[in-house]
């Protein structure tokens, strides 16, 4: 059974050289989940030569930046990279209205 945990970030709100905000990638028997997604995280997934591309569920934990601020990176990422399957978002609920504003005002869609 194949399970791995890679801390791409924890314990620090404001990201340092050293120490990058919450963020954990998780592959289990090829399943990919992220649980949390602070700033930086893309950068920690490529540092880190994960499969971030198959990443299909993320989990936040709670609204603080330090736990969601490189969500709207990392989708519009996926936007640019012409992903088309879904991502699954597990979060408090008003997470969505941030990431709808904030995407109509990037113009990603």
């Amino acid at each position: 059974m194949r399970f791995e945990v890679t801390i791409l970030g924890c314990g620090s709100a404001v990201p340092t050289l050293l120490r990058s905000a919450s963020a954990q990638y998780v592959n289990v028997l090829e399943r990919h989940l992220l649980l949390d997604c602070g700033e930086g995280t893309q950068v920690q997934l490529r540092k880190f030569k994960t499969k971030f591309q198959k990443i299909d569920h993320v989990f936040i934990s709670h609204l603080h930046g330090d736990h969601f601020l490189g969500l709207i990176g990392l989708l519009s990422s996926f936007h640019l990279l012409g992903r088309t399957r879904p991502l699954h978002i597990y979060a408090p609920s008003s997470l969505r209205e941030i990431i709808d504003v904030t995407m109509k005002a990037s113009q990603t869609h």
